[in-house]
């Protein structure tokens, strides 16, 4: 696009980045820039230059507010809001992940199964026979009542669900690219919306940390955040506390909905292996929820969720930013150019992943990828914290969903994949809700989903 340059073809990324990554691979193999001549935006796709990107932190920094493409004030509400663990470096990063993972320990994650059963029972349970219902909804609210429960401490009624569409209306308009394009601030533009969403939302959160300081004895995550000290005695700040509770949010809500969406696409469209796998829940389980001890009865279920994430990971690229002049293999970056690596591409390797376009839960028997071949979490020094939490909840979801519901799709449903980092059904996914017994009827399924998936190819 010589007359706009650049810009042209980041619009086509950011309106379709999974189209966009899929024909740079083709085209140019396992490393390729935006434009050619220019190292300002490189893409990589092997589990070599991943290594690369995702083991030398202090070469390949995280996005923070001097490098991200959002606009935002040295002294603004975004810029605190925008400041969670995946958006800072350095010294200030190793000490936030320190506390952060002293709050999401596995005994305490552990701890919250009965909540999310709870909460997954309460939902299904208000479910009705021959319902039909937009699934990617249900798990968006069903994900957030969670969020606010165990990362907030808030009922998932009331207080709760103001907070949590507080939350979504902003990491919706954050995460726009119309908010993006045109950051200027006037009435009426995405990105004056977004500036005053971030003031409600940093207020709303500073009466969250005051009153969680002033009880001192929660068990959500963020009353283990505010109770946390690190080798010096010194906790989080308010300011420090404001961005982590965003970046909680955002990592323990957005991206589980989205995997669990996928998932249970992927079952409806292989009415077999939804079969093999409620029969193995309600062999194992008979009805009741799983505790967590129980999980590691249902190894099915854990091949289905890996195969997914390796499928339609929620996440499906990250970008890093060259601290300074680096050298990519024999390639040289400018200091700040920015490199994406994707995890999407990297598990539709066919040197990795046999018929990699085919949803296979059984590779998982002897399927053993490096960190580097499969990371739907990210991998290295800075795997995602909440990747534990994350495979819990998603078991617990979908071992509550399956053994009480048949999630059905209609015949000839066009399905799209979106988003602009998220993954998701442009569209929603329109289910209707059928008992367990018996075997689901073969479905078409139309729309780009079909240009990712071989939906048509027998597993194995």
């Amino acid at each position: 696009m010589p007359v706009i340059g650049h810009r042209g073809n980041f619009a086509r990324f950011a309106f379709d980045a999974v189209t966009y990554l899929r024909r740079l691979h083709e085209q140019y193999g396992e490393i390729a820039s935006l434009v050619r001549g220019r190292g300002d935006y490189v893409f990589v796709f092997s589990p070599r230059y991943n290594q690369i990107v995702l083991t030398e932190p202090a070469l390949y920094e995280n996005l923070d507010a001097a490098s991200s493409p959002v606009r935002m004030g040295e002294d603004s509400s975004l810029r605190r809001l925008y400041a969670g663990l995946t958006n800072m470096n350095g010294a200030q990063h190793r000490r936030q992940r320190k506390l952060m993972g002293a709050a999401l320990q596995r005994r305490h994650v552990e701890a919250y199964a009965p909540d999310i059963n709870a909460l997954a029972e309460r939902q299904f349970s208000g479910w009705r026979l021959g319902q039909r219902l937009d699934l990617l909804q249900e798990m968006r609210a069903l994900t957030m009542a969670v969020a606010v429960s165990t990362m907030l401490g808030l009922p998932p009624d009331n207080h709760g669900r103001q907070m949590g569409r507080l939350l979504q209306d902003w990491m919706d308009t954050v995460f726009s690219v119309r908010a993006l394009a045109l950051p200027v601030d006037l009435p009426g533009l995405p990105y004056h919306r977004l500036q005053l969403l971030s003031d409600r939302l940093e207020r709303a959160v500073r009466g969250l940390i005051d009153r969680r300081r002033a009880q001192s004895t929660g068990t959500d995550v963020l009353s283990r955040l505010i109770r946390a000290n690190d080798d010096e005695g010194r906790g989080l700040t308010d300011d420090e506390l404001i961005g982590q509770t965003t970046f909680l949010f955002i990592a323990g809500h957005a991206t589980t909905a989205s995997a669990l969406t996928w998932t249970i696409f992927l079952l409806c469209t292989h009415p077999g292996i939804m079969r093999d796998l409620v029969d193995e829940l309600t062999g194992t389980l008979r009805g009741d929820p799983p505790e967590v001890s129980r999980l590691q009865d249902l190894p099915l279920l854990d091949r289905v969720v890996k195969e997914s994430l390796r499928l339609l990971p929620p996440v499906m690229w990250w970008s890093k930013v060259a601290a300074g002049p680096v050298r990519l293999d024999r390639y040289p970056l400018p200091a700040g150019a920015h490199v994406v690596f994707s995890s999407y591409i990297t598990h539709r390797l066919p040197e990795l992943y046999r018929r990699p376009d085919v949803f296979w839960p059984d590779r998982w028997l002897s399927c053993d990828p490096t960190p580097y071949e499969y990371l739907p979490f990210s991998a290295g020094p800075r795997t995602c914290l909440g990747a534990g939490f994350a495979m819990m909840e998603m078991k617990l979801i979908l071992a509550a969903l399956l053994q009480r519901w048949r999630p059905e799709m209609p015949s000839g449903s066009r399905v799209d994949p979106g988003g602009l980092m998220v993954s998701q059904p442009k569209h929603g996914l329109p289910v209707t809700l059928a008992r367990t017994v018996g075997l689901a009827p073969e479905i078409e399924v139309s729309g780009s989903i079909r240009r990712v998936l071989d939906l048509t190819g027998a597993p194995g």
